[in-house]
């Protein structure tokens, strides 16, 4: 194993895997207790979640309601007992959380992705015993979210883990951030004691697709779940398409059946699951070579074809080369890479055939 060792997350390690559960953001103080009165009634959270501070992509849009939340969540935490946990992304973040008592903090995609934010965050977090989960950052780069959960290990927190929330990837996907699972497997083989939790909401993008990612991380060995849960989604203020309602929620916890780590899923169920995913992912086949084809239409709206004619050649067996080597990496035969990408060519001939007799016309 490279690197540090991963330390022992005894707090986090639970006799079933660990769930954390709660709004995307905290909008009101009764938005969180209705929230978490319903998630302390099924007894299988560990952790209350609620985002304080919102890292927007563009500006004007909710960016959460900042140390305020701090107040609603201590309040949460002394009328239920519930442990809660927020998101911090920086310095001053920290300090405000901690004046709180808040239980757990965990770093978002966007700050794991700079490392110069995650090494002060770690060195403002150096003594402080509070375990932290770090993010995957948003691009598929292992080396950049190892090395942050090492940034914090190497300040002596005694409890880090990870949360895998998926990856931004080109290309339209029904996922709303790609699984990438062999990316997860990579770093627990890395890190062997690390726990490792994942985030059905951010990969899914869609409640209805947080039951199959959830049912598929428990079966992949990860140690547990983040799920966004609102008592209201269509009204959430950020991100209400993944949020579940806490009914929803509680049937979900039922039939993923959460009880031990170690109970694994009789084999129909996880075919069927694998099954259900495939047939995703042919779906997506299908929308990525139609996108190609109508690249191939623009292309052909464009003039000199004769240029294009001298040049395809080149391109074609530059393709094909670049194309090989992916096979190899990937486990793929080139030969099938080959039949593949010639009956995408013959497609794509006869869309430029189509497109020059409805210009002759």
């Amino acid at each position: 194993m490279n690197g540090m060792a991963a330390g022992k997350t005894t707090g986090l390690k639970q006799q079933r895997p660990v769930i954390i559960a709660g709004p995307c953001s905290a909008e009101s103080p009764e938005q969180l207790m209705e929230t978490a009165g319903a998630l302390k009634e099924g007894g299988k959270v560990d952790y209350f979640r609620a985002g304080l501070w919102k890292p927007r992509t563009l500006p004007g849009s909710f960016e959460g309601v900042g140390s305020e939340g701090l107040k609603w969540l201590k309040m949460v935490k002394e009328e239920t007992g519930m442990k809660v946990a927020t998101e911090v992304g920086s310095e001053k973040h920290v300090f405000e959380a901690l004046k709180y008592d808040i239980d757990l903090l965990w770093i978002g995609a966007r700050t794991v992705s700079n490392p110069f934010v995650v090494q002060e965050i770690a060195e403002s977090l150096r003594g402080v015993d509070i375990p932290v989960l770090v993010k995957n950052p948003l691009n598929p780069d292992l080396e950049l979210w190892y090395g942050a959960i090492n940034r914090f290990m190497k300040a002596g927190i005694r409890e880090v883990g990870a949360i895998h929330r998926g990856f931004s990837t080109w290309g339209k996907s029904i996922y709303r951030n790609s699984p990438i699972w062999e990316i997860p497997r990579a770093l627990k083989e890395r890190m062997p004691g690390l726990l490792i939790i994942c985030d059905p909401s951010h990969i899914a993008g869609k409640r209805s697709l947080v039951p199959l990612i959830a049912g598929r991380s428990i079966d992949e060995g990860l140690d547990g779940l983040m799920i966004e849960v609102h008592p209201a989604p269509e009204h959430a203020l950020s991100d209400a398409a993944q949020q579940l309602r806490p009914q929803a929620f509680s049937g979900l916890m039922n039939d993923l059946d959460i009880k031990s780590p170690s109970e694994i899923k009789d084999e129909k169920s996880m075919i069927d699951e694998l099954s259900s995913e495939i047939d995703m992912i042919d779906d997506l086949l299908v929308r990525t070579i139609a996108s190609r084809m109508e690249l191939t239409r623009q292309i052909e709206k464009i003039g000199d074809s004769r240029y294009r004619m001298t040049q395809k050649p080149i391109l074609k067996q530059k393709t094909f080369a670049r194309l090989y080597g992916l096979a190899m990496e990937d486990g793929l035969r080139p030969d099938f890479i080959n039949r593949l990408f010639d009956e995408i060519e013959k497609e794509s001939l006869h869309i430029e055939t189509s497109s020059h007799r409805v210009i002759v016309k």
